[in-house]
């Protein structure tokens, strides 16, 4: 039994996808709340705070990509190819969207708390013309292939479409046709649908 903590909407969503896409149990702790016994709960195992982090066993993994890597190697799954160039390029995209459109979008919050008038909209205006960036490229990407690392879905589909759901909180983030199809078929998922209902999450991104 796995224990997954999460918070609604978030990178754990990816997680939780993932989780069930692979037909395993999990308790789900949801750390929304900053003041709850759950995330002190979290703190004691990560310092960092920071989900998602999920217990195997008593094990602690603490970043995102590093979860998911080890979920996909331990279970028998078609979500990252075996070896080869399909898998490089399986990884090169989870890792991308791990580590270059998350923090993007990441930049993008942190404006929106810490910032305020002239500066937020200025820093705003820089990050959201960077995410467009990222989502042009993927736009691409997907004029050739029907997913993002080629004929198959993967996890990076799976998380890729995770983040897109964060456009709401801003303005002027321009999603191409292509991926809001890639996220319709990812959504119509299973396993993201029961994901989405047990978070109380709406998608939005694929409208």
């Amino acid at each position: 039994m796995y224990k997954l903590y999460y918070m609604p909407g978030a990178c754990s969503m990816a997680i939780h996808v993932l989780l069930n896409e692979l037909g395993q149990s999990v308790t789900l702790v949801n750390v929304g709340d900053p003041h709850s016994d759950a995330k002190k709960e979290l703190l004691k195992i990560n310092p960092r705070s920071q989900v998602p982090t999920l217990v195997d066993d008593g094990h602690v993994i603490r970043e995102g990509a590093a979860v998911i890597l080890h979920l996909l190697q331990k279970h028998s799954n078609s979500l990252l190819p075996d070896s080869g160039k399909e898998r490089a390029t399986a990884l090169e995209w989870l890792m991308f969207a791990n580590a270059t459109l998350h923090p993007a979008y990441a930049r993008g919050f942190f404006a929106l708390k810490n910032f305020e008038g002239e500066t937020q909209k200025k820093v705003l205006d820089f990050t959201i013309q960077h995410i467009n960036k990222h989502w042009e490229e993927v736009e691409q990407r997907l004029e050739k292939s029907p997913y993002i690392a080629g004929q198959q879905l993967t996890a990076a589909d799976i998380l890729l479409t995770v983040i897109a759901n964060w456009s709401s909180y801003f303005q002027g983030i321009k999603i191409g046709q292509k991926t809001k199809d890639l996220f319709r078929k990812v959504i119509a998922l299973p396993s993201y649908q029961k994901a989405l209902k047990t978070e109380e999450v709406e998608y939005k991104a694929a409208a």
